[in-house]
């Protein structure tokens, strides 16, 4: 797994993707071949202020990059994602997190 950091391949997904809506997360996946290796996998995570203050927002983050570490496995290969956090992922509980997250991953494969 890589990090999206570029304005550049973040444009690309935002622009061409397919949405999938969860409670706490919706994710952006690209739907054109990724110029990234067939082995890895691109994820970018988009936390706005609607959910809460800097705090707040980095601890979504934190957990979601903790999620990501222990579920390596369920993580698509040769594509980008965007997570993006919804009003009230940040009043979530892990369990919460890991659920949401978890069906997420699943209806991407």
């Amino acid at each position: 797994m890589r990090s999206i950091t570029s304005k550049r391949e973040y444009r690309k997904v935002y622009l061409n993707n397919t949405r999938i809506s969860g409670s706490l997360f919706y994710f952006l996946i690209n739907k054109e071949i990724p110029d990234t290796p067939e082995d890895t996998c691109a994820v970018g995570i988009v936390v706005s202020k609607k959910v809460g203050n800097a705090v707040v927002r980095n601890k979504v983050k934190r957990r979601v990059r903790a999620f990501l570490r222990e579920n390596r496995d369920l993580l698509p290969v040769g594509k980008r994602i965007v997570i993006i956090g919804r009003f009230g992922a940040g009043d979530a509980t892990w369990k919460e997190f890991e659920t949401d997250l978890s069906k997420l991953f699943k209806r991407i494969k």
